[in-house]
């Protein structure tokens, strides 16, 4: 992984993090979300604050892995975790595995870190089951490990930050029923690759939400997140399936569908949702061009993984082993009760890898 962006001093990270606004620096101390404690497999409404930096005895050492960051879902969380710890005046170190084709990247990647004895991982897994040897070892020696966005099958892992992509899609689908359901619906739906949770419990929640409707998918394809690849999938469904009336997809996949049906002259017939939320997709539904997606923070997940790191390294209780922000419906109407910088990163961040504490 190219080493570019680096800033080499605190400061500069803290500079260009002010820099990026008074929304920004709003969340540079303190901040407070509601929340999703998940217990037994129900969402219980909390809400959650950071640990106190009084209460932050080290400067502890974090390894974070994520698949890519090559879209600005993964940005909005590189940058999620560059303000949180800066916040918290911890070092840190990002690698990424270029995609999530690169599952053996990934746990080299982490194996490296488990062997230079990082204070704890957080991980945004590529494959939620492949992990658990490793999410097993890092624990072992001591090492939490933080499940961040994707989902871990390993019930060793310290704790989990994110959204449920089972509840993100079932809204998706339910925004359909509710609006759209004596049009028929007939759906291509563009969920990413399978294998990581996020991906197949978004295919699970959909299929759900869509249950004693009109609504049915004509089609479903599974491939990776990149744009090229998502836009050679719609397009050759909308080649096959000419009655299709919806598309549903990932974020990447309904921002490359608005190109698509724009392509093929087909906005006025073709309605396009997601089932999470980029810049892209935010643009599209601001501009009429894409329905709605419901938004799930990442860079407030971003902040909560590093949270519950650093609570389990100082052995504070955390308020819950599972929890996230509670996704809401973003809609052109309802676009005013959203901040930018929960959502997303601010529009001239650029990738951070390494931080080092003062």
């Amino acid at each position: 992984m190219p080493y570019v962006s680096i800033y080499r001093m605190r400061r500069l990270i803290m500079v260009a993090v002010l820099a990026w606004g008074s929304a920004s620096a709003a969340y540079a101390d303190e901040w407070t979300i509601p929340v999703n404690h998940v217990i037994d497999g129900r969402n219980m409404p909390a809400q959650w604050s950071p640990l106190p930096t009084g209460k932050i005895t080290k400067r502890w050492k974090l390894c974070v892995l994520f698949p890519h960051l090559k879209d600005p879902y993964w940005m909005a969380g590189d940058y999620g975790i560059v303000q949180e710890v800066l916040r918290d005046n911890l070092n840190m170190q990002l690698f990424h595995a270029e995609g999530y084709e690169h599952l053996d990247q990934q746990l080299a990647q982490m194996s490296d870190c488990i062997d230079q004895r990082y204070d704890a991982i957080i991980l945004g897994a590529i494959h939620s089951d492949k992990v658990a040897p490793l999410v097993r070892k890092a624990v072992e020696k001591g090492i939490p490990v933080i499940d961040f966005v994707n989902g871990v099958n390993e019930p060793q892992v310290s704790a989990h930050a994110l959204v449920s992509f089972y509840d993100l899609a079932f809204q998706t689908a339910q925004y359909i029923v509710k609006r759209f359901d004596k049009d028929q619906p007939k759906i291509g739906f563009f969920p990413g690759l399978p294998g990581s949770n996020w991906s197949d419990d978004a295919v699970r929640g959909f299929n759900d939400g869509l249950k004693g409707s009109n609504a049915r998918i004509v089609v479903t394809t599974r491939v990776d997140t990149g744009l090229s690849r998502q836009l050679a999938a719609i397009n050759d469904a909308l080649k096959a399936y000419p009655d299709m009336n919806f598309i549903v997809g990932v974020d990447i996949a309904a921002q490359a569908a608005a190109t698509a049906v724009r392509t093929a002259h087909k906005s006025d017939s073709i309605k396009i949702l997601a089932f999470d939320m980029i810049p892209g997709v935010h643009q599209d539904i601001m501009n009429g061009v894409s329905e709605a997606s419901p938004a799930d923070f990442p860079v407030m997940q971003a902040r909560m993984a590093v949270d519950m790191a650093v609570r389990l390294l100082e052995k504070q209780t955390l308020p819950a082993k599972k929890a996230g922000p509670v996704p809401q419906m973003f809609t052109k109407e309802s676009a005013a009760k959203f901040s930018w910088n929960t959502m997303f990163a601010p529009r001239d961040f650029k990738e951070v890898y390494t931080v080092k504490a003062r």
